[in-house]
């Protein structure tokens, strides 16, 4: 059964195209040698006019029922993720890919919220049950621009973190929170990290999650002219970038979790929900989530070809038009 979702507000569909359909309806009649252009531009806004009521077939409802959890992504974006030590010369921002979708699968039907961090820390996801937003999130991840670099350190997440961790604790208490921080550990703007004790109260699992190796590895620059070139240190050699497992291991206990280095995305992630039982949110809790079919796009594809003809219409007649003018001025 087909129905309206109006992609306009109803009395704002009404007079509109109601005007511009006189309009065309008018000249059409009062302008015979032109019946054709305007014949098209009365399709043109019919055709609109069903874009705009967005004709659409119901799909079934389904109650949705979320576990009692939120589960923090907190994901290092600096370019040292990039560094080629992760398995076979990998780089390590593909290990993070792989254990997000590990976490995923383990934590299914949480919520999930993913703050990035590189030379500043941005939200990138409020809490959500759109698993296919964080899919999404996940297959796009990139490092910071190599040129836009200045310097990073592990702490430029921990007030966004903490900030998210509380409103979390007074908006839904009686769930688990589970912080994922990955990343190499790694500081370069030479300055000391704060401790994330302060949010140590609010975590009730995860982990930390360690990237890269000891003996370290190369890392290929991301965007501008060296896109994909090896960086280069001070002296022209490859620059390396080496993980800082003490500094993991710190926020792992400040934060009181498990500090596990990923050297395979196959090894699993023992530990990191220890005494946490995922269950359903009570059932009042529940929401129905309204999905549909669209159907306007079919009325869209005549109307780009029709807008096509329109405009080499007049991309022909614009420049005989003013050639008369000149010819009438000219002639005067």
């Amino acid at each position: 059964m087909i129905r309206l979702e109006y992609l306009l507000p109803l009395w704002a569909i009404i007079p509109l195209f109601g005007a511009m359909l006189t309009v065309c309806a008018v000249l059409l009649i009062r302008r015979p040698r032109q019946r054709i252009p305007w014949l098209r531009r009365t399709l043109m806004v019919v055709l609109l006019l069903v874009v705009a009521l967005r004709p659409v077939t119901p799909m079934e409802t389904e109650q949705t029922e979320r576990m009692n959890a939120n589960v923090f992504f907190v994901v290092d974006r600096t370019g040292s993720m990039n560094a080629e030590d992760l398995g076979d010369g990998q780089p390590r921002l593909d290990g993070v890919k792989a254990d997000m979708e590990r976490i995923m699968g383990m934590t299914e039907g949480a919520r999930y919220s993913i703050i990035a961090f590189d030379s500043s820390a941005t939200q990138q996801l409020p809490l959500t049950t759109d698993a296919g937003a964080v899919g999404a999130w996940i297959d796009t991840l990139e490092t910071e621009p190599t040129a836009y670099s200045q310097g990073s350190n592990v702490d430029r997440p921990l007030q966004t973190l903490q900030s998210e961790l509380v409103a979390a604790h007074q908006e839904d208490p009686d769930s688990h929170r589970l912080v994922y921080f990955l990343s190499d550990g790694e500081n370069t703007d030479e300055q000391e990290s704060e401790s994330f004790s302060a949010v140590g109260g609010y975590v009730d699992g995860g982990a930390v999650l360690g990237y890269g190796t000891p003996e370290g590895g190369p890392m290929k620059a991301q965007g501008g002219s060296t896109d994909g070139e090896y960086i280069l240190d001070g002296n022209g050699q490859q620059g390396i970038s080496m993980i800082d497992q003490d500094q993991l291991q710190t926020i792992a206990d400040e934060m009181g979790v498990p500090y596990l280095h990923r050297t395979d995305p196959e090894e699993p992630m023992e530990g990191t929900m220890e005494g946490i039982t995922l269950r359903p949110v009570p059932t009042e809790s529940e929401r129905s989530v309204a999905s549909f079919t669209d159907w306007y796009w079919i009325a869209s594809i005549p109307l780009a070809l029709l807008m096509i003809w329109e405009l080499g219409e007049l991309t022909y007649r614009l420049p005989r038009k003013l050639d008369r003018y000149d010819i009438r001025g000219a002639q005067r």
